[in-house]
């Protein structure tokens, strides 16, 4: 605790002095709390320990002199949301733009050219609609999905997250839903150490958070929305999975990040939500965008509170960067100190709460190891999320690479010897319910990782995704399992 207080004063006074942004990038849930707590101790100090207000606030988090006065208040009233859970995340194209990945119309581009379609032919597609785009070129490419598979290799050269992608994982939702076919959600979601279900495809038994991916992704090309006859057959192929969708969406408050007010997929997902809420309707959905537009206003003015970052004309990287800070003050306000609140590497930032907090650890003793029947075990569940240690014996696989996918092989500790994967050979395995047949390669040198290699290779990049760690376990059969 005390570590993260001074690291982030250094940096803060740092900032201060060179008039630069620093970007504090945490692992996991605990330290990232702990270092929004500690922003939090350090500026009620420099106020005068006493409640901050919106002025505070707006000096601490200095936007551009253009920027909307009121972003504190809106900022605010969605980090409330988040806080109570309420906030689900629409996340758009433009959040990935910031990582680097380009336009539809540029991505297809690429793709016609990678498929050596006439240059002049391309020309032919400006002013038709993206979709089209997507059919003709397909037609051109001759080959079942080969647009899909093209646009996934391409994607998947991106593998490093953008800033909002970071700032909007790092929020208190559990909930999010995008029509971004890339993985970099993914990606910055297991940094926050987050257990994320990806649903159609990926449902997991494990964790409470959940993105749906509504245009399919990039590690199951087939799924992908493109081209005209893909968006029409939407409704039939995921109708059952939008109405589980828009029942949760009913009691939840919507954020918009990364769309286009006049993009069509925008479009489309406003009026599912607006169906789904009835006549009735419950409160507006926030959107945020980079600039103001008066007309936009007024056309969304019943469904939409529109939260631009600049007026009409601001530099796409300014307003840009005022999103980032306008998501850094979000996420600090919604945070709390729950996650690391009973974990006594933070005692010293919960000295506010400590008759509390002693409390709750005296409890946590007598819950530990309680079986499932029995109410100790749903306290102890609830004492696990406030930090209170865990003693387990789980083991995990190393993380799963880039270099993990293409060779076709999991990374095992070689400290995992009571796995029964002392010596080399080929051994079958349980991957995701998948039984797959594989050859374990153990490695010499203590503290290093054994390489499984799978004898589907190709196999892995559908049943697991980068970043991602497997909990290992051995079945009655004496089979390892990995989930």
């Amino acid at each position: 605790g005390d570590l993260i207080l001074g690291l982030v004063e250094l940096l803060h006074s740092l900032a201060t002095e060179y008039d630069v942004d620093i970007i504090l990038a945490t692992y996991g849930g605990k330290s990232y709390a702990a270092a929004q707590r500690s922003r939090r101790r350090l500026l009620v100090e420099r106020v005068g320990h006493r409640m901050l207000t919106t002025k505070d606030l707006t000096t601490e988090w200095r936007f551009a002199s253009s920027t909307p006065a009121d972003l504190p208040a809106k900022a605010t009233r969605l980090a409330e949301a988040a806080i109570d859970r309420h906030l689900v995340l629409f996340i758009g194209a433009g959040v990935s733009a910031g990582a680097g990945i380009p336009t539809w119309k540029n991505l297809l581009r690429q793709v016609a050219q990678e498929a050596g379609v006439d240059p002049g032919y391309i020309k032919l597609l400006e002013g038709r609609d993206i979709r089209d785009w997507a059919t003709l070129i397909d037609r051109k490419m001759n080959s079942a999905n080969a647009i899909k598979h093209t646009v996934a290799d391409l994607l998947q050269r991106t593998q490093r997250c953008s800033l909002q992608h970071a700032l909007l994982a790092s929020l208190r939702s559990t909930e999010a839903v995008t029509t971004n076919f890339d993985q970099l959600f993914e990606i910055a979601s297991r940094v926050a150490d987050d257990e994320l279900a990806v649903l159609p495809t990926r449902p997991r038994k494990s964790g409470t958070s959940w993105l749906l991916k509504l245009h399919g992704s990039v590690n199951d090309p087939p799924s992908i929305i493109l081209t005209r006859s893909d968006y029409l057959d939407m409704p039939r192929n995921h109708g059952a999975l939008m109405g589980l969708v828009q029942g949760l969406l009913l009691t939840r408050h919507m954020m918009y990040v990364g769309y286009s007010l006049s993009d069509e997929d925008f479009h489309e997902l406003v009026h599912e939500v607006r169906r789904a809420q009835g006549a009735g309707g419950a409160e507006r959905a926030t959107v945020l965008t980079l600039e103001a537009d008066e007309t936009q206003v007024d056309l969304w003015r019943d469904d939409l509170d529109i939260i631009a970052m600049g007026p009409v004309g601001t530099d796409v990287p300014i307003a840009a960067r005022e999103l980032e800070i306008f998501l850094d003050l979000v996420g600090f306000l919604s945070t709390t100190s729950a996650a690391f609140f009973l974990d006594p590497t933070y005692r010293s930032l919960t000295e506010d709460e400590s008759e509390l907090r002693d409390l709750l650890s005296q409890i946590a003793g007598t819950t530990a190891g309680a079986a499932q029947d029995r109410v100790a075990h749903h306290v102890d569940d609830f004492l696990s999320a406030l930090g209170a240690p865990q003693h387990d014996n789980t083991v995990h696989t190393a993380r799963v690479t880039a270099e993990d996918l293409r060779a076709g092989r999991i990374r095992i500790p070689s400290t995992s010897t009571h796995m029964r994967l002392e010596q080399a050979g080929p051994l079958e395995l349980d991957l995701r319910e998948t039984l797959i047949e594989g050859e374990w390669i153990p490695s010499r040198e203590l503290h290093r990782c054994g390489a499984l290699h799978l004898s589907g290779p190709e196999e892995l990049a559908f049943l697991v995704d980068l970043g991602e760690r497997l909990m290992m376990t051995v079945d009655g059969q004496g089979r390892l399992v990995l989930r």
